[in-house]
């Protein structure tokens, strides 16, 4: 019952929106570092994976593989829980760079059909003892996302088989993090295999601290006026998300699409 109810509250928060890592800043395949910001999550204790917004200003879309490790150890279960979800989501920009979404017809990646949003933008769950359980994307060398687009309207049918590994994050998460002491990450080749950029995610209550950081960037340290404003909380309801992803721009039909793989290792925490 522990278990269905934290999938129910992550399902109805994680919405296609979320999974939309996309270059903000450029079209060239650098990493670019956001300013940490205060935000307003739904609520901190349903993941989602980070969404800086899509502005390169010669995009027409963006189809995502994320796969989320989701650890957590709610008040009076005394086992912590892991779950595994896998979540397919793409949009299709009207015009390139823009906000507003295109239907592009039917989408699908490996044969699952995603949902399509009211506002035009598609995405599908599914997690390990729910149904589906898993939308086939694999593990390694055998990644697969093999994108299907129906196409509709100003949006031509294609497909694609985003075949390359799955980033992968290594390094172990805190289970608290003392705003005054700051945190410590280490990004290299021995924690981080198969990304571009990772990024730091913390939400505890309505704020939030983002970063991104490069895949190669080493030890990197959160200071203590970056994590002021968290809440501080002592029931293990804030968020600690660390989600390393790769891209790739594939122009098909004349436009250009970015295609990502994105690991999202994801743990409840307190906030001293």
């Amino acid at each position: 019952m522990i278990t269905q109810n934290i999938f129910t509250m992550k399902k109805l928060t994680l919405l296609a929106s979320a999974a939309m890592i996309v270059l903000t800043t450029s079209c060239d395949k650098k990493t670019t570092t956001t300013t940490p910001t205060t935000t307003t999550p739904t609520t901190t204790t349903s993941p989602t994976p980070p969404s800086p917004t899509p502005t390169a200003s010669d995009l027409y879309g963006g189809l995502v593989s994320i796969k989320m490790e989701y650890n957590s150890q709610p008040a009076g279960s005394p086992i912590p829980i892991t779950l595994n979800t896998e979540l397919a989501s793409a949009f299709f920009n009207i015009t390139p760079g823009g906000t507003t979404f295109a239907d592009a017809g039917a989408v699908s990646v490996n044969t699952y059909n995603l949902d399509k949003a009211t506002n035009n933008s598609y995405t599908k769950m599914a997690t390990v003892g729910q149904t589906p359980s898993s939308l086939d994307f694999g593990d390694g060398t055998s990644a697969k996302s093999a994108w299907t687009v129906g196409g509709s309207g100003s949006v031509a049918g294609f497909s694609y088989s985003h075949n390359i590994a799955f980033p992968d994050y290594s390094g172990t998460l805190p289970s608290s993090i003392t705003k005054s002491s700051g945190a410590s990450f280490t990004f290299n080749s021995s924690s981080l295999s198969g990304a571009d950029s990772v990024i730091v995610f913390i939400a505890s209550g309505s704020t939030s601290f983002s970063k991104t950081y490069a895949a190669n960037a080493g030890t990197v340290t959160i200071s203590a006026s970056d994590l002021a404003s968290l809440t501080a909380v002592s029931d293990n309801t804030a968020l600690l998300e660390v989600c390393p992803y790769k891209y790739n721009f594939v122009t098909l039909n004349s436009k250009k699409y970015v295609f990502i793989k994105e690991q999202a290792v994801v743990k409840n925490i307190n906030i001293n």
